[in-house]
């Protein structure tokens, strides 16, 4: 399949009635989308023959590091979900079913998760191209600058999703974690 059918073709899902893929989906496509354009700037880099093999070798260690947190932003798309199918199953429960209430609440937590595990994996990345940003040729800096605009506005949309389950988490303790957890990731972008 062409690279763009694919985007189409997640794109016209987003654009669907149906609930899935959401916020937290699309979030985690723009992290994996500016963690690859990241990738591909270093690795254009490493291809040009004015770079010396110093250079080289020190983007082979970012490029490997990237590699491994684009795999983990890809395995969010999907569980974010997975992670609305959970709430799903747990709000059909009857409601006089006395693990209704648990497993409403253990699925708003999972939907919350997501998200939080998206966004601690995008500032993963932006603090990684912080330490190569400098090493990237000029005539592919611009693609840097447009991963790390992607990856922070990853990490906003992120945010909005975990609040959009903090309202209802009735867990003081996973309330105060989420909280804490909407105050880092502001910060760092």
């Amino acid at each position: 399949m062409e690279w763009f059918k694919a985007a189409e073709k997640f794109n016209q899902a987003l654009a669907s009635a149906d609930p899935t893929p959401g916020g937290g989906a699309a979030a985690a496509m723009a992290a994996a989308m500016g963690c690859s354009l990241a990738l591909m700037a270093a690795q254009t880099t490493v291809l040009k023959k004015a770079t010396s093999q110093e250079t080289k070798d020190r983007l082979a260690r970012h490029i490997r590091k990237l590699g491994a947190l684009k795999t983990q932003l890809n395995n969010f798309i999907a569980e974010d979900g997975a992670a609305y199918s959970a709430f799903i199953v747990a709000k059909k429960l009857p409601k006089e079913d006395a693990d209704r209430p648990k497993a409403m609440e253990d699925a708003l937590i999972y939907a919350a998760r997501v998200p939080v595990d998206t966004a601690t994996t995008a500032i993963a990345c932006l603090r990684e191209i912080d330490l190569f940003k400098d090493l990237i040729a000029p005539v592919i800096l611009s693609d840097i600058y447009c991963a790390q605009y992607l990856l922070k506005s990853a990490v906003r949309c992120c945010v909005e999703n975990i609040r959009a389950n903090l309202v209802f988490i009735q867990n003081e303790d996973w309330s105060k974690k989420l909280h804490q957890h909407i105050d880092v990731f502001l910060k760092s972008c």
